[in-house]
């Protein structure tokens, strides 16, 4: 009986022992878990890269991955009893964040009040109340503008910091430590991350206010870097300027497209873009429009042209994205009273240093060196004897696509004429991160067929037909250029055989970049032979099947935004064998010019 009672007794025991065991091991689960979910921030989002650290991170579609070693926290108080907070669900207008969806999707508290850093090997993310702010190795800063952000204006003001002052800081920063105007070289940045834009900043700057299409704002960008070259000042670089083409909120950084660092070193001009010195809301929710003015601050601007001469319609829309209040800066020795088109006069007279003895608009920079900062309302308007082919030779020359650009277009080339090797190619390889700028492909002709709006530019009273040139005219063109290609083939022929066996020429394909929408336009260039270049999307049915187009849909609208169609199209015109444009357009001019300077092209103007 004592044996039996016995065996009972350990049998409960063991019992016991086990239960306890399970509990004490759900504890351990439990509060590792509530630990890690507090103390590890994961990444900042899963959404798509933005367009910043596309271009600054690597090649199309690349990032610097996180190493899964675990950060090193600032600031942040360990409490006794961790609680797991609450997520809250963010609003449709957060601004997407700068990482990867390839990145593992780990849920992330939301921010307590205080600020919050995170060392990763490759980024230090600052957490605020209103935004995250994303410093990589390369010195590349993105931010996040949280919903917060867009509801408090004086809050707002302070963590985005003024414009004006942080300016100041930076041509103190340079004038004390000497930055020399003569390091001119090829490598962009040093040892120690810093960028050729620092190391040629002149200490003292030029900056402007564009408007009107992406291509007038080219021509704007020529002249004032032409002021800022004879000034000897760092121009500070705008975005391409939302305008009537793409009506976006805010507009990309021109190094998203073109090669800054070696038009700095080829032009001998300083270049800083505006995104270095403040950085704002790319999206934002649609009541900010309304009360955008309360989060801006002052931006003194000589007016010329007329532009803000008398009006604050200064036609641009720079200002609004980077949340900037026009001040008239009018100076006192202007006899034009802000309407001076005259380039010299611009540069020598309302631009001109001033001394601590002028009755100088002194507090129009809030007191700090007025020389310091130097600002023109529109540069496109200027004119004279000064400028001759400057512009272009001085500048534009210069400014070249970077090699991400270029390699884009050879993608768009593979699939709209095939390589010339003997590689398989298709739509899916259009923005490979593998792709190489500048190779080969066959001989084509582009034309730039300019529509809509650009009637607008004919002479009151004359009928589109005779002002804008028709797609008639320029099939005569080409059939001059097919004759010319002909007879130069048959003599190239006659050296080698004496009949014209074997002798077979073959006309050149023929791309079209246009905005024509007319359906009976279209047809002509379709029955014509002609490959319409389409940025547009696939059409599908509601079974999901894709529907039938006469074009090749590249969907570059849908894959990199609105301002990657027409720059394309523009690269596509300087890389064309032969290019057919309008003497109307800016566009074809700049084409024109490109594709002889740089490649020794062909190209006719019509």
């Amino acid at each position: 009986m004592s044996i039996q009672i016995s065996r009972i007794s350990i049998a409960k025991a063991v019992v016991i022992a086990c239960a306890l065991g399970v509990v004490i091991t759900f504890l351990q689960i439990s509060f590792a878990v509530n630990f890690s979910y507090r103390y590890n921030p994961g990444p900042i989002s899963t959404s798509s890269p933005t367009r910043i650290e596309v271009e600054h991170q690597g090649p199309l579609g690349t990032v610097h991955q996180p190493q899964p070693s675990p950060p090193i926290h600032h600031g942040v108080k360990k409490d006794k009893k961790p609680k797991k907070p609450k997520l809250r669900k963010p609003k449709s207008h957060n601004t997407p964040s700068p990482l990867p969806s390839s990145v593992p999707r780990i849920k992330t508290p939301s921010p307590p009040n205080e600020d919050q850093t995170f060392v990763y090997p490759d980024r230090t993310v600052r957490e605020t109340r209103l935004t995250t702010s994303i410093r990589f190795r390369n010195g590349t800063v993105t931010k996040v503008f949280k919903p917060a952000f867009f509801k408090d204006a004086k809050a707002a003001k302070e963590e985005m910091g003024s414009f004006m002052l942080t300016l100041a800081e930076r041509s103190q920063r340079v004038r004390t430590l000497g930055q020399g105007h003569d390091q001119m070289n090829d490598n962009s940045t040093d040892c120690h991350g810093e960028t050729l834009s620092d190391k040629l900043d002149r200490g003292r700057y030029f900056a402007y206010l564009p408007m009107g299409g992406g291509n007038n704002q080219l021509l704007a960008l020529q002249k004032a870097a032409l002021i800022a070259k004879d000034l000897n000042r760092t121009l500070i670089l705008p975005p391409i300027s939302p305008n009537m083409h793409v009506p976006t909120w805010a507009g990309p950084r021109y190094s998203e497209f073109y090669d800054l660092d070696t038009f700095m070193v080829r032009s001998g001009i300083s270049v800083i873009e505006w995104h270095d010195i403040k950085q704002t809301p790319e999206q934002v929710p649609p009541s900010f429009r309304r009360h955008w003015r309360e989060f801006s601050e002052d931006l003194p601007c000589v007016p010329n042209g007329g532009m803000g001469a008398t009006s604050v319609n200064l036609l641009d829309r720079i200002r609004t994205q980077f949340l900037l209040n026009y001040k008239n800066a009018m100076s006192q020795a202007d006899t034009t009273h802000g309407k001076s088109r005259s380039f010299r006069f611009v540069r020598d007279v309302l631009l001109k240093d001033v001394t601590p003895s002028d009755p100088v608009e002194r507090t129009f920079v809030g007191g700090l060196d007025p020389n310091m900062w130097r600002c023109l309302t529109s540069p496109y308007y200027l004119y004279g004897n000064e400028l001759n082919h400057r512009p272009w030779e001085e500048v534009g020359m210069h400014l070249r696509f970077n090699n991400r650009i270029e390699a884009l277009v050879d993608d768009l080339l593979d699939v709209l004429l095939g390589p010339a090797e003997k590689v398989v190619s298709n739509k899916a390889s259009f923005g490979s991160p593998e792709s190489k700028p500048f190779r080969s492909h066959p001989e084509f002709i582009t034309i730039h067929l300019r529509r809509g709006d650009i009637v607008t530019k004919c002479p009151r009273g004359m009928a589109e037909i005779e002002c804008v040139v028709q797609i008639e005219a320029i099939a005569k063109k080409i059939d001059e250029i097919e004759r010319t290609r002909r007879m130069q083939a048959l003599v190239k022929h006659r050296r080698y055989h004496s009949d014209m066996e074997g002798f077979v020429h073959k006309r050149l394909p023929v791309l079209v970049a246009t905005n024509e929408k007319r359906e009976e336009e279209l047809l002509k260039i379709q029955e014509l032979g002609w490959i319409l270049v389409d940025h547009g999307d696939e059409v599908k049915d509601i079974r999901g099947n894709i529907q039938p187009s006469r074009t090749i849909k590249l969907g570059t609208y849908s894959r990199f935004g609105p301002w990657y169609p027409p720059m394309l199209d523009a690269v596509l015109l300087t890389r064309a064998n032969y290019m057919i444009g309008m003497r109307s357009s800016v566009m074809s001019g700049f084409g024109s010019y490109r594709g002889a300077a740089w490649h020794g092209h062909r190209t006719i103007l019509l």
